[in-house]
């Protein structure tokens, strides 16, 4: 008689609303139960009570108490984890269709249905794209989750490849082309043919966007500067502003570079045929005239100029750095022209690289890692790559090229599209003063770097690109990698602004058409203004999606290359190699290290560490780990690892100090 008793029922909701109220995130484990993670506190879920939740939910939850344990139990949905999800097709014992989540703390398996648009007839281990439908906290009885995209078959070698893309939902596919492409500007342009220009790229480049000419700046038969001529392939003298190629540009934003190869922004018959600056053949050109002296200080306004040139010669970076280190039996160049046209650009990056050494900020060196694979996609080893002098010479072209189009697009337009870094965070300058102070300044300078890392001085370029300098001659990458965190990120912004990471009053790209649409756009601008043409400002949405795109470029990048690291030394473990590593980062849980041999990301448990969880501490101001109040390891820090275990399917790699 009581069951429907709205008395009763009344009752029941004012004990439970008189009860104490939370907000969350689950937190799944390896066993039934949970915890709910609130700001201050974590509070325990109990198995029943995690069938109605699933890891990373956020959620609303009642606390109870249970004896002398506070619990929570769920009461409403405020987030779920999953919306569009990866997933993995299961069968279960009755051969109903089910997903298991791609994720390492999500296992329990959730049946599923096909939509129509999915024409593959699933097969066990598939890769699939699914939406959850049904939630237990959304009035529903069980989650539930429709298949709406088939990626590949478990088998599919390239797995890495299609799995990572469509989790960012990215094509697989190049831009749809035209059948066929006229030249669309009406402008004159320069014939700058007979110029020797020359490219330099890796042996495989298709894609080539740049070309480079120098000759020496002369008064009374004395050289006093250089003149260097920097040829830009231009893809917009083909693409209709309006057309669909612009618009599928526009979304991508970037070429994506992956391992194996690379998926572009444009069509492949303009990036890799009639746009790209290939030897001996005839191509449209946005060129830039550079003029310094022979300290490598610019010495004159920037000229631009549309035209047609001709590369001469393609050259390759290992080749050309073999033959400017003088080794033995390396390649030569194919005519004396070519010969002068390196030895002088040579001379130039060196000045260039002087200049900014002293008067912006170099990079600091750290090694490339390539993966070397097989047809299949099978990773046959790891390469290590360094910034050879070929390297440099082409960035140092591109870098004062970059500069100069900052400089045009400023004086002449007043917009356009420039890469800004702001430097230090402002909520994080204070920390990065006494930060500074603690670890740089002794009894004699305290008073004197007190003023020099001022909270004022550390906001404008010339404070930071003077503290920069400062700590350079520290062999450790300890100071590098503290003050990181507290660093901006790098923006696109549409008006003037520093760059403080390479230390510059304005940079804005424009040597990459082919391989980024903010150069397409600056091309434009550009072009517009040497022929009085009108041009609009570069809207708002365009630098927000630039952002988000570079974001999702990386994360691709490096989702990809956390599986093939998994498939490389799945096989390393049982030989128990001794790897050299560096801490990235420390958390409660361990460290994050990487291996230097081939650029693995490893994570060390803390039980690993030290027995005695209570004796670890975690040092968050100077990221660093304490054992019984002793510093032990702190980021920056070389130490040597040995791996325990490789888990493909969480592509995770677990290590061990080695002794």
């Amino acid at each position: 008689m009581f069951q429907n008793n709205p008395l009763l029922s009344q009752l029941k909701q004012q004990i439970r609303d008189s009860k104490p109220h939370v907000e969350g995130i689950v937190k799944g484990s390896d066993k039934a139960f949970g915890f709910l993670e609130c700001d201050k506190k974590s509070y325990f879920i109990p198995p029943a009570a995690m069938k109605k939740v699933m890891h990373g939910d956020k959620i609303k939850a009642v606390i109870e108490t249970v004896g002398d344990k506070e619990q929570a139990e769920p009461e409403e949905l405020i987030e779920p984890m999953l919306t569009r999800f990866i997933a993995k097709v299961r069968f279960n014992k009755e051969k109903k269709l089910q997903v298991l989540v791609d994720h390492p703390q999500i296992n329990q398996p959730i049946g599923a249905n096909q939509t129509k648009a999915v024409k593959e007839e699933l097969q066990e281990g598939d890769w699939v794209v699914a939406q959850l439908k049904t939630h237990p906290l959304r009035d529903d009885r069980f989650f539930f989750a429709q298949i709406s995209e088939f990626i590949c078959r478990a088998d599919d070698e390239l797995a890495p490849w299609w799995v990572t893309l469509a989790r960012h939902e990215q094509s697989r596919y190049p831009v749809q082309g035209q059948e066929s492409y006229e030249m669309l500007d009406q402008q004159t342009r320069e014939d700058l043919t007979a110029l020797h220009f020359v490219t330099i790229d890796s042996e495989t480049t298709k894609d080539m966007d740049d070309a480079l000419y120098i000759e020496p700046i002369t008064e009374n038969d004395v050289q006093i500067g250089w003149r260097l001529v920097v040829a830009i392939a231009d893809p917009t003298a083909y693409i209709d502003i309006n057309s669909q190629i612009e618009q599928d540009a526009k979304q991508r934003c970037f070429t994506n570079y992956l391992p194996g190869f690379n998926i572009p922004m444009l069509p492949r018959e303009l990036s890799d045929d009639l746009c790209s600056l290939s030897e001996n053949d005839k191509r449209a050109a946005l060129v830039c005239y550079i003029e310094t002296d022979l300290q490598g200080e610019i010495s004159a306004k920037p000229r631009f100029v549309s035209a047609y040139v001709m590369s001469k010669a393609k050259l390759a970076y290992d080749k050309v750095s073999d033959y400017l280190e003088q080794k033995a039996d390396s390649w030569q160049p194919q005519d004396p022209i070519t010969q002068q046209q390196i030895a002088w650009l040579h001379q130039f990056t060196l000045a260039r690289t002087q200049w900014r050494q002293i008067h912006a900020l170099l990079f600091r060196e750290k090694p490339d890692y390539s993966f070397v694979l097989a047809e299949n996609g099978k990773v046959q080893e790891i390469k290590t790559e360094y910034r050879r002098i070929a390297n440099q010479i082409v960035e140092e072209a591109m870098i004062i090229a970059n500069i100069c189009a900052a400089q045009y697009l400023d004086e002449q337009i007043g917009f356009g599209i420039f890469n800004t870094h702001s430097g230090f965070d402002k909520k994080f300058l204070e920390n990065a003063h006494n930060f500074l102070l603690a670890n740089l300044a002794n009894e004699q300078n305290q008073a004197e770097l007190s003023q020099l890392y001022s909270v004022e001085n550390l906001a404008t370029l010339v404070g930071y690109c003077n503290m920069r300098h400062d700590i350079e001659p520290f062999e450790s990458d300890y100071l590098e990698f503290r003050l990181r965190r507290f660093l901006t990120f790098a923006e696109f912004k549409a008006e003037l602004a520093p760059h403080f990471g390479l230390g510059l009053q304005g940079y804005a790209t424009w040597t990459s058409p082919i391989r980024k649409y903010s150069d397409m756009v600056n091309h434009r601008l550009i072009k517009a203004s040497l022929t009085t043409q009108q041009y609009e400002r570069p809207q708002e949405n365009v630098l927000q999606r630039l952002q988000e795109a570079r974001r999702q470029n990386r994360l691709v990048e490096r989702d990809i290359a956390d599986w093939l690291y998994c498939r490389y030394l799945a096989d390393k473990v049982e030989q128990k190699q001794i790897f050299q590593a560096e801490v990235q980062d420390v958390m409660r849980g361990g460290l994050r290290v990487l291996l230097l041999e081939n650029g693995a990301s490893v994570f060390i448990p803390a039980s690993t560490l030290h027995n005695n969880k209570e004796e670890l501490q975690v040092n968050a101001d100077e990221i660093a780990l304490y054992i019984k109040g002793e510093r032990t390891y702190k980021i920056g820090d070389i130490i040597p690892v040995q791996l325990i275990e490789v888990k493909e399917d969480t592509r995770s790699i677990i290590g061990n100090i080695a002794n």
